[in-house]
């Protein structure tokens, strides 16, 4: 709807002008016209301008007629009118630069009066601007009215796609689909495809024809399709996208307004949202918090609680990750950056989680995530998202986790023993060094062993039968505790023992000889393999 360059020689008032280069900028846009009847023109020169002169400041300079028609492309004017009546002829190398920066060059007769070409293209000018600014009063009242009566993103993404008689898509941040128009569109392919093809590589769109930047709106051609693509921003940050899907062509200055309106209501929808959202999150976070912590005595109390904040009926597992190396991740991090971390983490989960209808509570403290699942779930489903979840972490801040799943709850009141099952279960899988994801109910023998850890006449124990080969490790660099796991895993065979090692059989009977030496073990009797195996296990939960 803005008036072109090309459009305004069309007018009858301009119709005795003509064009003497830069042809292919004729579809730059005028919101401005100047006049210029002094040298030094440059510092004033304006986006979307038209400049209008006589040139008889900078007559016979076509130095300076050159800087004027740099400084115009680089400021994204419009162009340049002018009456060569003092310039004189415009020489081949002006041309020739107005061409490659594609700056409209116009010829204006030398009788005709400046006012006589300024009033009517102001008039149009102003006339355009009120017409813009009628829509926009206009789609604005209609966005407000769905505030006003409760609003949706159904709501929104119907008007703009009834008004602009398109496709309409809303997305999270994440690109997850949010809203659809039409409700008919229900299978989504010709988006999905779309989808794909406009966000797989932006920085390489860019380069390319189709790709179009207006101002934040993303301009994508596919085929016979156009879609235009707005960042939902919310406080400077992104919390989602608005696509319109049309045919080529079919959007214009009006959809751009239109879809800039839509996009402002759509992020008062996820301010309201988030609001939402957070309320929900401290009761439910601060509810389980006071559970873990035993504050609640009574298991009415807790009932109440629940009920007020919908949780579903019992039973429960109750799963807990930690950062293995939180602090190598924050070092030298301020405090907002640490938050943000903690931020993209609880979010991971929560993508991977809340498509599980069995997942009911997603929280976090510090470096800890909470999570609870309903007892109908399947066992194999939690460590399959606890995986996902521990893969996408991994990628992100190259950091395991290590997660705890207790034991099933029955009630409200046991919540402070499964939480501490977690804990354990999180200790003993960094003991072991092999499991990641841990259910309290099948770690039952290495339960045991921690707990021997726990006490003194077990710590005694153990420095008693190891610590001779810890020290000589410490110190000379060998592995002879490690060698002496190995071995009692396999009930002191030689070869097994070897193979799981890959050593050759010799360098395992010269080990075994020097550890037989530094602490007059035989290595041979039965009996003293099963202390030392008891002690090994013991010894690697001490650590944890």
């Amino acid at each position: 709807m803005s008036i072109t360059v090309r459009e305004v020689l069309t007018m009858k008032e301009w119709k005795n002008c003509r064009i003497l280069a830069g042809e292919e900028g004729l579809d730059r846009e005028i919101l401005y016209i100047d006049s210029m009847e002094v040298p030094d023109i440059i510092p004033w020169l304006k986006k979307d301008e038209l400049l209008i002169t006589t040139a008889y400041s900078i007559k016979e300079n076509e130095e300076k007629l050159l800087d004027i028609i740099r400084a115009l492309e680089k400021n994204g004017s419009a162009g340049i009118a002018l009456k060569t009546k003092f310039f004189g002829s415009i020489p081949e190398k002006i041309k020739q630069v107005a061409d490659e920066l594609k700056v409209p060059v116009i010829e204006i007769p030398g009788d005709m009066p400046f006012i006589d070409l300024a009033n009517p293209l102001m008039k149009k000018i102003v006339n355009v601007q009120n017409r813009k600014l009628e829509f926009n009063k206009e789609m604005n009242e209609k966005f407000l009215a769905v505030q006003i009566e409760g609003g949706s993103f159904e709501e929104i993404a119907r008007i703009l796609g009834e008004l602009l008689k398109c496709k309409i898509v809303v997305t999270d941040q994440r690109q997850k689909l949010i809203c659809y128009y039409p409700e008919e569109w229900e299978n989504k392919e010709e988006w999905i495809a779309l989808e794909s093809e406009i966000d797989k590589n932006v920085s390489e769109q860019c380069n390319q024809s189709a790709y179009m930047p207006k101002e934040g709106i993303m301009v994508t051609k596919k085929g016979k399709k156009e879609v235009w693509k707005q960042a939902i921003l919310v406080k400077t940050q992104c919390n989602g996208y608005l696509y319109a899907i049309g045919e080529g062509g079919r959007f214009n200055e009006m959809s751009e307004i239109a879809i800039r309106q839509a996009a402002v209501y759509l992020a008062l929808e996820f301010s309201k949202q988030g609001l939402r959202e957070q309320k929900e999150y401290y009761q439910d976070n601060n509810f389980f918090q006071d559970l873990i912590g035993g504050t609640i005595l009574l298991e009415e109390d807790a009932v109440r609680r629940a009920r007020g904040l919908r949780w579903p009926k019992f039973s429960y597992y109750m799963v807990v990750s930690d950062i293995d190396s939180f602090e190598e991740i924050i070092h030298d991090m301020e405090e907002d950056e640490i938050q943000a971390v903690k931020d993209e983490i609880l979010q991971i989960h929560k993508d991977v989680l809340w498509q599980k209808r069995h997942c009911f509570f997603i929280g976090n403290k510090s470096d800890s995530f909470h999570c609870l699942f309903t007892g109908q779930v399947d066992r194999q489903e939690i460590k399959r998202c606890m995986k996902e979840i521990h893969a996408q972490v991994q990628k992100a801040f190259s950091s395991p986790l290590t997660t705890g799943v207790s034991r099933e709850i029955y009630r409200f009141l046991d919540f402070e023993q499964a939480y501490l099952e977690t804990r354990t279960a999180i200790r003993i899988a960094r003991g072991d060094g092999r499991m990641k994801v841990c259910f309290m109910d099948e770690l039952r023998m290495e339960e045991a062993f921690y707990e021997m850890s726990q006490m003194d006449i077990f710590k005694k124990f153990v420095s008693e039968e190891l610590q001779i080969l810890k020290e000589h490790d410490q110190k000379h660099g060998s592995s002879y505790v490690e060698t002496l796991r190995v071995l009692t895993e396999n009930m002191g065979a030689k070869k097994e023992t070897a193979d799981a090692l890959y050593l050759h059989r010799n360098t395992l009977a010269y080990r075994i000889r020097q550890i037989e030496q530094l602490t007059g073990y035989d290595l041979n009797d039965p009996e003293v393999i099963f202390r030392l195996q008891l002690a090994i296990k013991v010894n690697r939960y001490m650590k944890s």
